[in-house]
């Protein structure tokens, strides 16, 4: 193999970075990966230095001036183009921590040698992540997204721009194809704007021999998602037709019966506002969330119903039921069936909390209804995509509340962490702010917190990272950036894009992002191709309908 070129004397070495004087003829680019092999002084002992070129330059050695490099230029003064690239260590096998002696020869790090630089030796499941700038597969240690030893993944980025849902989606497709655990593991994604989602199972128009190449080289096939269960709400209160757009067929819808709503205690994901723990509406949101879980106790079968045994079959029923509550109290009527509602709160604050109440019911109405659930089968497929696109945010927060919290749930009664259930979640900042309250930042928190020993796995996507609650963050072991603001790149929460990354992020390309994972000490930039599968209508492929009695043919 021939050297690239070799290492620099007039430029300082160490074992942590070091100097390449590269060759007439040959270049080295960022995010090549090079290695070294130097010996011991006094000894036959010989070490190996891997690293990745973080810094790339040329000048022009012998003038002093620009006025002498355009006399250079011309010819008219004897100079040398000098070609030079720092390299920053990422492993010396052994572990002898001296510099690379000025003058060894330095190689593009292939085969064996790509694999010690960047531990894919080490990695006992590896799945490919996308590819490098030169071509080669960028592999991720699966221990580290599964929950052996690490889990969860952080992906930021600037809307429409970073790519963060196809990424997602993109390592999903990895995940279901090389972990060793694949016949246990699940997704489920939340499809948060348009219907994009909802044409993944069909062939992309737009995927060529090009892009086939690139999913063969890093062993996956090339083709759509197969196994996938679509989910959509019903179009309005009672019906059974999902709100699905141009796709009419293989979508089923999903609602919440009142009985399940009182028994899950899932009133607290129709309110976004207040503060966890100072506001009188939490109060109150609490004692009628424990009132109902008592009626749904006490209830005939599938049906909801008050004291008095008047069926609740609607949240109209439910709203109509507290303001019949609270004029008892106004007239005194029964007072004690206010506190067993209300508690201790004042009138002020029971009006307050129905106001709130009225203004997401007309929001969800359509989604908690009478005495049959439809429960999304999150099991039932490998991957499962949940269409809340056309809802309003308040509904949003209810759909991603109540099915996190009931996947959650299961998985705790079960003790079983199998099977595994990756869950893909975009807009992340608004269902876990950094600051303020939300209904479902609890229960992400378990999931960042708790969730790897079930079996539950965040693949969480946001615009800004810095506005995430930061516990979520931390239990992140992989994080992922396209391209950022310029403002965005400069908070902390990006401390591990080192050197020159945060510059680069704000440049980065549809496709490409980067990558930062435990085992490997240094960020790598990373392009994924695009997909077999389509994401849009006007992307799907159409299938040829052949008769049966073709089929023979």
């Amino acid at each position: 193999m021939k050297p690239l070129g070799i290492v620099l004397g007039t430029l300082q070495a160490s074992p942590l970075e070091f100097w390449v004087g590269v060759e007439e003829g040959n270049y080295l680019q960022l995010d090549d990966v090079v290695m070294v092999r130097s010996r011991v002084d006094g000894t036959d002992q010989e070490i190996s230095f891997y690293g990745i070129v973080h810094e790339v330059s040329k000048q022009l050695e012998g003038v002093g001036s620009a006025y002498e490099a355009h006399l250079a230029k011309d010819g008219l003064l004897p100079v040398n183009i000098v070609y030079v690239a720092k390299v920053l260590v990422t492993r010396i096998e052994p572990e002898i921590f001296i510099p690379p002696t000025p003058g060894d020869p330095v190689y593009k790090a292939k085969g064996k040698d790509l694999e010690k630089a960047l531990y894919y030796d080490n990695m006992r499941v590896k799945i490919p992540a996308g590819l490098s700038r030169s071509g080669d597969v960028v592999y991720l240690n699966y221990d580290f997204i599964n929950g052996r030893e690490g889990a969860h993944v952080s992906i930021s980025g600037m809307s429409g721009v970073a790519t963060k849902t196809s990424y997602a989606l993109f390592l999903l497709y990895s995940i279901f194809q090389k972990a060793d655990d694949r016949k246990r593991v699940r997704g489920i994604i939340f499809n948060v704007k348009g219907k994009d989602l909802l044409w993944i199972d069909k062939r992309n128009k737009r995927f060529n021999e090009k892009y086939e190449e690139d999913f063969k080289k890093m062993g996956l096939k090339p083709q759509p998602f197969s196994d996938v269960g679509f989910y959509a709400p019903p179009e309005k209160e009672g019906s059974i037709i999902p709100a699905t757009g141009d796709r009419l067929e293989g979508i089923k819808p999903y609602c919440w019966s009142m009985k399940e709503f009182a028994k899950e205690g899932l009133l607290k994901f129709m309110f976004a506002e207040g503060e966890e723990g100072t506001s009188s509406l939490h109060y109150v949101m609490d004692r009628i969330t424990e009132k109902l879980q008592q009626l749904a106790k006490n209830s005939p079968a599938d049906i909801l119903t008050d004291e008095n045994g008047r069926e609740i079959n609607s949240l109209g029923d439910l709203r109509r039921l507290l303001h019949e509550v609270i004029e008892d109290k106004e007239t005194k009527t029964d007072e004690n069936r206010y506190r067993e509602w209300f508690g201790n709160a004042t009138l002020a604050t029971a009006y307050a909390f129905l106001r709130r109440f009225h203004h997401a019911e007309t929001h969800c109405k359509h989604l908690i209804y009478g005495h049959s659930s439809k429960p999304i089968d999150w099991e039932g497929h490998q991957l499962t995509v949940v269409d809340i696109s056309d809802l309003h945010s308040i509904a949003k927060m209810f759909v991603v509340g109540a099915i996190l919290r009931r996947i959650f749930k299961d998985k705790e009664e079960s003790g079983n962490p199998y099977p595994k259930i990756f869950v893909v979640l975009d807009e992340l900042n608004k269902y876990a702010p950094k600051d303020g309250w939300s209904p479902i930042k609890d229960i992400l928190l378990d999931i960042a917190e708790r969730g790897r020993s079930l079996g539950v796995i965040l693949i969480g996507a946001q615009q800004t990272a810095s506005e995430i609650e930061k516990r979520i963050l931390a239990n992140s072991a992989v994080k992922v950036t396209g391209r950022l603001d310029s403002s965005e790149v400069q908070s902390k929460e990006y401390e591990f894009l080192t050197g020159n990354f945060r510059q680069r992020a704000i440049m980065l390309k549809k496709g490409s992002m980067i990558l930062y994972q435990p085992d490997i000490p240094n960020p790598l930039v990373i392009n994924f191709p695009l997909a077999p599968w389509a994401t849009k209508k006007e992307e799907a492929e159409e299938e040829v309908y052949v008769p049966k009695e073709f089929d023979q043919f």
